[in-house]
């Protein structure tokens, strides 16, 4: 504890997401920060997890009835809103690993009020060998690490493979879905999957392009999907409603 006193008095510990001296359980996410972290609670649809409004009762809805998505289940953790989306940057683009501890610990709380479906395995969305080189780890590899702990299940990290890395951020819909084709294939050790009950995991679910090409491949080689993310938009720019038919 001193040696921590000493360190802080040298290098104080500032929030990287307001600027204020941080005094809290992380040095770099201050406790007035870390509350404003929006769970998604309330009515969402059955299947893909979409919120209704406050009033509505939990159903199927339309997006889903028609779009057959490939996952059985999804659910989102928190509104990937400003605070969300800078957090995960941080972590993503500027390997500030120390705010990595945040959303394992917010996710972590997120997980004691959610009834996660039985599985025998946890895949994360993959990165492309020379992103993942570059960023030194894989942030939904990282965050789904503590989810298969919890269920007692495997990490299968090379089921799904990733060819070409182009972000999807700020792309629209339509090209979402094609650069997520063109993204994700079938990875070396897809076998795994054959028969299994699985749970894919992303870090962020946006316009879902990512989370339905990747259940696709999963669901082809015999499994039974559903997905968890940590963060989920909702309306606005990135956060549509897009369930679409995915013949691939």
């Amino acid at each position: 504890m001193r040696l921590k006193g000493f360190l802080d008095a040298l290098y104080p510990p500032f929030c990287l997401l307001c600027g204020r001296f941080s005094d809290g359980e992380f040095p770099h996410c201050c406790p007035p920060c870390y509350l404003t972290f929006r769970t998604l609670s309330g009515a969402v649809c059955n299947v893909c997890g979409y919120p209704f409004h406050p009033d509505d009762i939990p159903h199927t809805c339309l997006a889903c009835i028609r779009g057959n998505p490939p996952f059985t289940w999804c659910r989102g953790l928190y509104h990937y809103d400003d605070i969300m989306a800078r957090t995960v940057s941080l972590v993503k683009y500027g390997k500030r690993i120390t705010m990595l501890g945040v959303l394992v610990r917010l996710m972590e709380e997120a997980l004691d009020g959610l009834a996660l479906p039985e599985v025998d395995g946890v895949v994360p969305v993959p990165l492309t060998p020379l992103r993942m080189a570059a960023r030194g780890f894989n942030q939904a590899g990282a965050l789904a690490l503590p989810v298969a702990r919890r269920l007692g299940v495997p990490l299968l990290n090379r089921a799904i493979g990733r060819v070409r890395g182009t972000p999807q951020a700020g792309l629209a819909g339509s090209m979402r879905e094609r650069n997520a084709r063109a993204s994700y294939r079938k990875g070396k050790r897809i076998e795994e999957v054959a028969g299994r009950r699985i749970l894919l995991f992303d870090d962020v679910y946006t316009t879902g392009a990512t989370v339905r090409r990747c259940s696709r491949i999963l669901k082809d080689a015999g499994g039974w999907v559903v997905v968890l993310t940590l963060a989920r938009a909702v309306g606005g720019k990135d956060g549509g409603h897009f369930v679409v038919n995915d013949p691939v």
